[in-house]
């Protein structure tokens, strides 16, 4: 390719045919109104004639390089006069070459001066990537330590040429060793391995020189402010024609998965004991599963082995007909209700066929949205209990029907007895047969008392209270026909008797009497004769007070809670009557809670000793309570 130049004197003594750098001279292209459109070569000097080769003359023309400006970065250069530098890239002669470039003006053009720098570039890429390669080692390094951190772990590398050990940077922190002063050979990391167990490490270590493959073992080790730590070794050992050249691998502190692996084998250890101890089948259930993990007591309780039980649907089908429909409602209620626990008492089948009566209760474990995750729980066989306490039952209700019909058919003998001692009285008797006939007569009153409270005892256990006649009564009155009966049989005491306001309400007025009656009695039997016994009614439009007090000894303080107990007595009686079987102040308590009211006691050594009855006006709500629930459970 033939050219010319002429170039001005400032560009001649670069012009040369020796000069290195390739120059070409572009000239603007211009339109009539003097826009800039373009850029064309008018010269160029020998060393750029590979570079224009092939190229026209248009620079928007030119293919294949990479890094021209744009057309008006280019024209700035012409207008301004401000050189401008880049950096160009292109296949040159058939060869991938890059050029740092330099526009200069030149008239109403430019001059481009190429000077090719693929060497110092391509030294400059190789440095760069080796940088780049430095960079990713450390952060890969980074990483690594990070990750050993995380993981609780370090490396380790010991080559038989060094024999020496080579840890990563955190094993200092990692063994609690002071910093600075890694075990940087297998004797001195030994020094830090528990006494008694160096010589099994030096065996494993020597294992490993030999072994084919992975190799693990653990170990225990005192960090310097005598902390105690589990660690766990995996290596390999690399070989070369056969021998042991290199040993790598990790050390990880596995304390605290040794820790809980031990509690879990305590836990275990102790479930299976409490279920060896208390004979009760343990389980274990996976409500979104299922399956239900059975305890080894399985069959002791019920003749099953383990792995003879099934799941969920197994259990269901186990349960008494009569009774799973009962039981799978309330065990959905307690998984669905959001409580903790759940208790059933059912009948279940054994392996034989026959049924055991089961007590079962479960704990319930929950997410943190309320779903039940487990539930366990043990199943205890109370077969021979409930044999025992139907026994117990059977015998007591013997007991008392026994009782009731003794007291009931003791009656008649007993009217006969009365009722010839009140004739005989009337016969006009000498002095010494009066009196017998007296004692006949009072001895036979004291029975019929021991009967009657025999009867109503009676009726609290088998019926569920004793029977109310209810009807309008007036409190006041009753008390006083009451003070009066007591009056003549107690001519020597004195019996005050106080009331205030209406006193009128619907109550049973022979069972308030038999109430006053029992409470006066008491009071007379074992209070004093020093002082009076008072007998007060009091009274709102809700309700009706009676107290009845009197002087003495207090009532000691470990008697007040079972005062009202049936079979109590307090103390010995000063008049020698009474019933003498302990039922007064219980029959007291079931008439007046009968009524739906409420009796107390208080007693101490200034005041004597107060009974305080409290009843509502109208005690046929009461009632109806009381006889719904026993009729309910005459039912069940």
């Amino acid at each position: 390719m033939a050219s010319s130049w002429y170039p001005g004197p400032e560009l001649a003594w670069q012009l040369h045919a020796g000069c290195p750098d390739a120059c070409i001279l572009f000239e603007s292209v211009r339109d009539d109104t003097g826009t800039l459109l373009d850029f064309q070569w008018t010269a160029f000097n020998p060393a750029a004639e590979p570079f224009v080769e092939g190229q026209g003359r248009a620079l928007s023309a030119w293919r294949g390089v990479e890094g021209l400006p744009e057309r008006g970065i280019l024209g700035g250069v012409v207008e301004g006069g401000t050189p401008l530098t880049f950096e160009l890239h292109g296949q040159v002669a058939g060869a991938e070459r890059w050029f740092r470039a330099r526009a200069v003006k030149q008239g109403d053009g430019f001059a481009l001066w190429l000077s090719d720098i693929t060497e110092s570039h391509a030294q400059l890429r190789s440095l760069r990537e080796e940088l780049e390669r430095e960079r990713a080692a450390r952060a890969r390094e980074e990483h690594l330590r990070l990750a050993l951190e995380t993981a609780r772990m370090v490396t380790w590398e010991w080559s038989s040429a060094r024999r020496t050990l080579l840890w990563s940077s955190n094993a200092d922190v990692f063994f609690g060793w002071p910093l600075g002063s890694v075990a940087d050979t297998p004797e001195r990391f030994l020094d830090g391995v528990l006494p008694e167990e160096r010589s099994l490490v030096a065996e494993a270590l020597e294992q490993g020189l030999r072994a084919e493959g992975p190799y693990t073992f653990q170990f225990r080790g005192r960090w310097a402010d005598g902390t105690v730590r589990c660690y766990e070794v995996v290596g390999q050992t690399l070989r070369e024609e056969g021998q042991p050249m290199r040993m790598l691998g990790v050390v990880m502190d596995c304390t605290e998965r040794a820790r809980a692996q031990a509690a879990l084998r305590e836990a275990e250890e102790r479930y299976r004991l409490a279920s060896w101890a208390t004979n009760d089948l343990l389980w274990d259930w996976n409500p979104s599963t299922g399956h239900i993990h059975w305890g080894e007591a399985s069959h002791t309780v019920l003749g099953y082995l383990p792995e003879e039980m099934g799941g969920i649907h197994w259990w269901t089908e186990q349960v008494h007909p009569d009774d799973r429909e009962m039981v799978l409602r309330n065990l959905e209620h307690a998984v669905e209700s959001g409580g903790d626990s759940w208790v059933g008492e059912y009948r279940f089948r054994r392996k034989d066929g026959t049924y055991a009566h089961v007590l079962d209760r479960g704990l319930l474990a929950r997410d943190a949205k309320g779903h039940t995750v487990r539930m366990i729980g043990s199943i205890m066989d109370i077969t021979e209990r409930r044999r025992a306490v139907e026994r117990m039952e059977e015998e007591a209700r013997f007991r008392e029907r026994f009782i009731g019909i003794l007291g009931h058919d003791l009656r008649n003998p007993l009217n006969a007895i009365t009722l010839s001692a009140r004739a005989l009285l009337r016969r006009g008797l000498s002095p010494p047969y009066q009196q017998l006939a007296q004692r006949i007569e009072t001895s036979a009153a004291r029975m019929g008392n021991m009967i009657s409270d025999i009867l109503d005892l009676t009726r609290v256990r088998l019926s569920g209270g004793i029977p109310l006649n209810l009807a309008p009564t007036s409190l006041p009155l009753v008390c006083q026909q009451v003070v009066e009966e007591l009056t003549v049989a107690y001519p020597e005491r004195g019996i005050v008797l106080e009331s205030e306001g209406e006193g009128e309400g619907i109550w049973d007025p022979e069972r308030l009497a038999q109430v006053v009656s029992n409470l006066v009695s008491n009071a007379l039997e074992h209070g004093t004769n020093e002082g009076p016994i008072f007998v007060r009614c009091t009274g709102d439009v809700q309700r009706q007070v009676l107290e009845i007090s009197n002087p003495g000894a207090p009532i000691p303080s470990h008697q007040l809670a079972t005062l009202f107990d049936p079979f109590r007595q307090v103390g010995v009686m000063r008049s020698g009557r009474g019933s003498g079987l302990g039922l007064g102040l219980f029959i007291v308590r079931e008439l007046v809670e009968a009524h739906g009211g409420q009796v107390t006691v208080r007693s101490d050594e200034n005041n004597g000793t107060t009974f305080k009855v409290l009843l509502p006006r109208d005690a046929r709500q009461s009632a109806r309570v009381r006889s719904q629930a026993a009729g309910a459970e005459h039912t069940a």
